[in-house]
Order: structure tokens, then C-alpha cells, then sequence
């Protein structure tokens, strides 16, 4: 345990581990923590009303599953990119965040948005209530 914080800095982040169970990188967690789970994106049905989206997120992003929530909650169907699984896409997501990779970055019929609010994705989906 002590060597990774050579690996890790969210050592520090003791804050963060008290209140989620683990760090940003998950390297530490806490001794009762699980890794939450998200259920799958909602499949699309034969002449949907909604947009071509593609969530490029990370399993360990907080604003990932936040977003990823809210769209599975309001029957959104998507395409989910784990940057930290595909080089490619990490590179994307940096280019469109000038050098960064802000997770998640949604592209929704090309309009991109970078860690967006539940009233955000609301209002560009056309979803009442946010």
C-alpha cells in the first residue's frame, strides 16, 4: 500500500476517499467500498426521436456515471467510449478540450459538450425538467 502512492497522488485525497469510498483513480478505496454499478445504455428502437450521442467517459469518473445516469434514467440510448480503454478516443477528447481529457465529453449529432449538468444535457435533449 505504501509504494502506491509513488504510482498514485490521490494519497492526499483523503477527503475524497472518506466521502466516495475511494480515490479518483481507485488505487485507494476505502475497506467496505464497491465499484458502482451502472446499468447499460438503452437500446435504440426502430425510428427513435433521439440524436446520435457517444459518451467518451471513465469507469472511475463520478461526472461519467452522473451523466450516464441521467440518460439511462430518461430511456436515452447511447454509444459509451471508455477513453481509458481506447487510445484513439482519448486523443479525440483531448483535442476537443484543448489538451485535456475532460470525462465525459458527449457528442451528440456533432454538437460536443464537455462535462455537462443534468440541465444541460436536459435542455439540449429537449427533456422536461431537466
Amino acid at each position: 500500500m505504501e509504494d502506491r502512492k509513488y504510482i498514485c497522488p490521490c494519497y492526499r485525497h483523503k477527503d475524497d476517499i472518506a466521502a466516495t469510498g475511494h480515490c479518483i483513480c481507485h488505487l485507494f478505496v476505502s475497506s467496505d467500498y464497491h465499484r458502482p454499478e451502472i446499468e447499460a445504455p438503452p437500446e435504440p428502437s426502430e425510428g427513435t426521436a433521439w440524436p446520435h450521442i457517444v459518451v467518451y467517459g471513465a469507469s472511475w469518473c463520478k461526472d461519467t456515471l452522473r451523466s450516464r445516469r441521467y440518460l439511462n434514467d430518461h430511456g436515452v440510448p447511447y454509444t459509451l467510449v471508455d477513453v481509458d480503454q481506447d487510445p484513439e478516443a482519448a486523443r479525440q477528447v483531448k483535442e476537443w478540450n484543448q489538451g485535456y481529457v475532460s470525462t465525459p465529453t458527449i457528442d451528440i449529432d456533432g454538437q460536443i459538450v464537455s462535462v455537462p449538468s443534468d440541465e444541460e444535457l436536459g435542455e439540449i435533449l429537449g427533456i422536461e425538467g431537466g
